[in-house]
């Protein structure tokens, strides 16, 4: 019989549960390549067929169009509908290749949110009109090119009503079954969110789920809520509440889904799969077309003899155990033969602005708007160094809207090694910059800008 379905979060990036090291969705947006977008989704497939799982919570379909975005951001290919519908379906190609199913997310549409979902229920008020062209556009290219399975949002879009999509007939039976005659599996997000846990309880929304015509509960959080979701979908079909046809439908997708699954290849092989050389040099080619030069006008790249100081803000409240052995960009400026003085801080953390001269560069990292502590160094980090600062943002690139007007900005997509490398190389001269950029810097630069020779 077919195997069972054993699904993980690998997008790349910043959410991978599997350590690949490749760059995530919007570092791949800024290569405009689906060419490297198939690659990644191919050496996932590869590597998660090797230790067992079939099934891929990738790739993110949203439109990250909302620059507040707080959970979004650089999981998303971009701002450009377009793009995002041809990179995902590129990447969902490249899982199907090696035998792994791709299931596209947050349908229909998380990237217009300025909630988490996580931790609250975000509205979007968009018509149809905009859904259509924006939110609705990738979803609709990845399904006619093959996907096989969508993940929902608990979201809700006042088009359909008040209700998460993830619960909303109109939404799941009315128009993604019925209208663009979708007939693949749908997996809900995690039952354990606030919008359903807290707000419709586990039980109840996991009935409501499937009446609306979701096929696969992710039960996710301890065996109480599972419990829960059991017991209620059980007493649903008991009380004829749900029927035994609604579930054999889903039963029958779940069964199309798994006779499309590759079997994994011998276990002794897993581990030189997930660390093979190719991995690292296909990981290090699409970040070195990633790497976004946004501004240039000290000509400080490459960079000018003389030392380099490097302050590097993590925005966690501490400094997360082993950070200090984890690759920063002034280590891989050593790597490269180039000096390079490192200060590590983490969120509120203080800074006296002392350097002794040279080169200063401040490496940020936001998901959407950087924090008021992160924009406050790089404001005393820019009166103290004026044009010899270089600021890399390593979350989103919008950064750049909230900053000083420093001369120079590099945009990486995402802070992984093989990033943070690259943009190292690229610094030093030794790499030329391609990138460009995936989404709009409001007031500064469009979609597609970038520094290139």
């Amino acid at each position: 019989s077919p195997p069972p379905l054993i699904a993980v979060d690998q997008e790349g990036g910043p959410v991978e549960r599997l350590p690949l090291g490749l760059p995530g969705a919007m570092a791949i947006g800024a290569t405009r390549s689906a060419a490297f977008a198939e690659e990644a989704g191919r050496i996932t497939g590869r590597a998660l067929r090797a230790v067992g799982c079939n099934v891929d919570f990738a790739p993110v379909l949203d439109v990250n169009s909302n620059p507040a975005n707080p959970i979004i951001g650089i999981r998303s290919f971009g701002e450009e509908p377009g793009l995002v519908a041809e990179l995902g379906s590129a990447f969902a190609a490249g899982l199907r290749r090696e035998g792994v199913a791709a299931t596209g997310k947050h349908f229909p549409g998380h990237g217009d949110a300025e909630l988490d979902s996580h931790l609250d229920l975000p509205v979007v008020a968009h018509g149809m009109e905009r859904l259509e062209a924006v939110e609705f556009l990738p979803f609709r290219h990845a399904i006619r090119e093959g996907l096989g399975a969508l993940m929902t949002a608990h979201i809700a879009f006042t088009t359909f009503g008040s209700i998460p999509a993830t619960l909303s007939p109109p939404v799941l039976e009315g128009m993604l079954r019925r209208a663009w005659g979708f007939d693949g599996v749908v997996f809900t997000d995690s039952f354990a969110m606030v919008p359903i846990k807290e707000h419709v309880g586990a039980g109840p929304a996991a009935v409501l789920a499937l009446l609306a015509g979701a096929d696969v509960l992710l039960a996710l959080g301890g065996p109480d809520l599972q419990r829960e979701v059991f017991a209620s979908v059980r007493r649903a079909v008991g009380q004829g509440v749900l029927s035994g046809e609604r579930l054999r439908q889903s039963f029958e997708r779940v069964q199309r889904l798994r006779a499309r699954i590759t079997p994994p290849g011998p276990p002794e092989e897993a581990e030189a799969v997930v660390s093979s050389a190719e991995i690292r040099k296909r990981a290090a080619e699409i970040a070195g077309h990633a790497v976004t030069l946004v501004r240039n006008e000290a000509s400080m790249v490459p960079l000018p003899d003389g030392p380099v100081h490097v302050l590097s803000l993590v925005p966690e409240a501490r400094i997360p155990e082993g950070a200090a052995g984890q690759p920063t960009l002034s280590a891989m400026l050593r790597t490269l033969q180039r000096p390079a003085r490192d200060v590590l801080l983490s969120a509120g953390d203080s800074w006296d602005g002392a350097t002794g001269g040279g080169v200063m560069i401040v490496v940020t990292h936001s998901r959407g708007r950087p924090s008021p502590w992160q924009v406050d160094l790089v404001r005393r980090a820019y009166e103290a160094h004026g044009d010899r600062l270089v600021v890399v943002a390593t979350g989103t690139p919008y950064d750049l809207a909230y900053l000083p007007p420093v001369s120079t900005y590099v945009a990486t997509h995402g802070r992984e090694p093989v990033l943070l490398m690259a943009a190292a190389r690229m610094l030093l001269g030794a790499a030329p910059p391609r990138g460009r950029l995936p989404i709009t810097i409001p007031g500064s630069y469009p979609v597609g800008h970038g520094i290139v020779w």
